[in-house]
């Protein structure tokens, strides 16, 4: 009878041995985006305290930080979920064309959902032909920001037109005309095309031309080339090229002076009144179910849990890298609204 006992026990324990876990549930994912609102989404991934990861780790390429994987635990969900931030315009384009795109390590695999401030049809994208779901979080303002040196001092606005020539022609013009404090050139300082946030301005500002960009050589001086990566590396060209004026997302700005825009200074009030224009619509992008290229029931899941976590108005009127560099899409949502197909487009208000 003991040696038939013993027999039970130790087939029970093989068997638990051998039976996964009923709970743990392992989810990797890839996304793809702008870098518009990074800094807002890794706070808001792995934060200690309302993070969707609590306690997790985030880890960059070797070489680019716009490229990074978040690791942690979402209940008893083991979460793995890769991001490329390298171009919200891009990163559409990645997803109706199913397009492989570089990981942390290195390796590539084709995205499930993108984070973009532009509209599909910005990139040539029909959105409602191919299917495409967009769920609005936030509202993303661009600004023009200076150098703070001599040429430009005295210089507070920008106009439509001078943005238009400020882009066709930087280097060109004088610092005069602007109304600096020199004849210097100005040159212009913005993003390459992959870039949603310079979509998004030249849509704004009626640009359709091809963009002179500048930004330094090795010896300090000013050249021309495709345009930065990153509102990070504008902000670092503008800081240091005299004269020069660039664009990038308001949590980019740091200390640099903003421009005001057809003489409405930005500010997020400006925003929700609908008198500052210079923004987009922050969306999630993927293809619903059942489309093959739809994300999984369990990564959709949490593709929504940030979708929520960053659109939260507690958080969103409460937080350091939302305030006064992001606009509740509850906020602007209720005042005033604008295309979701065409970026730059008129802004309704909706108060009356």
């Amino acid at each position: 009878m003991k040696n038939y006992l013993k027999k039970i026990i130790l087939a029970g324990i093989s068997g638990a041995l051998l039976v996964p876990s009923l709970h743990a549930v392992s989810v990797s994912i890839v996304t793809v985006g702008g870098n518009a609102s990074i800094k807002l989404v890794q706070d808001r991934l792995t934060n200690s305290s309302g993070g969707l990861l609590p306690g997790g780790t985030i880890v960059n390429n070797a070489t680019n930080t716009l490229i990074f994987r978040a690791t942690g635990t979402w209940g008893t969900t083991n979460v793995t979920w890769d991001f490329n931030f390298t171009g919200g315009a891009a990163a559409i384009l990645d997803i109706a064309n199913q397009n492989h795109v570089t990981l942390t390590d290195n390796s590539t695999a084709i995205p499930v959902s993108a984070i973009s401030i532009t509209a599909p049809e910005t990139v040539g994208i029909n959105s409602t032909a191919l299917g495409i779901q967009q769920d609005y979080t936030l509202v993303a303002p661009l600004v023009f920001v200076k150098n703070n040196g001599a040429d430009l001092v005295g210089v507070s606005n920008i106009t439509q037109r001078l943005a238009n020539y400020l882009e066709s022609s930087g280097g060109t013009l004088p610092a005069t005309y602007f109304g600096g404090a020199t004849a210097n050139p100005v040159y212009f300082v913005g993003r390459n095309t992959a870039a949603a946030v310079r979509q998004v301005l030249d849509a704004n500002i009626f640009f359709t031309g091809s963009a002179i960009n500048y930004h330094t050589n090795s010896a300090g001086n000013p050249v021309a080339w495709a345009g930065a990566g990153s509102g990070t590396e504008v902000a670092n060209n503008v800081t240091i090229i005299p004269g020069s004026i660039g664009t990038l997302a308001v949590q980019d700005a740091g200390s640099l002076t903003k421009l005001s825009y057809e003489g409405v200074p930005f500010s997020t009030a400006n925003v929700i009144n609908g008198t500052y224009p210079l923004w987009g619509y922050e969306r999630y992008i993927y293809f619903p179910s059942p489309d093959s290229r739809a994300p999984s029931a369990n990564q959709l899941t949490l593709i929504k849990a940030l979708e929520n976590a960053v659109s939260d108005p507690t958080y969103d009127h409460n937080n350091s890298l939302f305030v006064n560099k992001f606009v509740s899409y509850s906020d602007v949502n209720a005042s005033v609204q604008r295309s979701a197909t065409l970026d730059g487009g008129l802004i309704f208000s909706q108060i009356y």
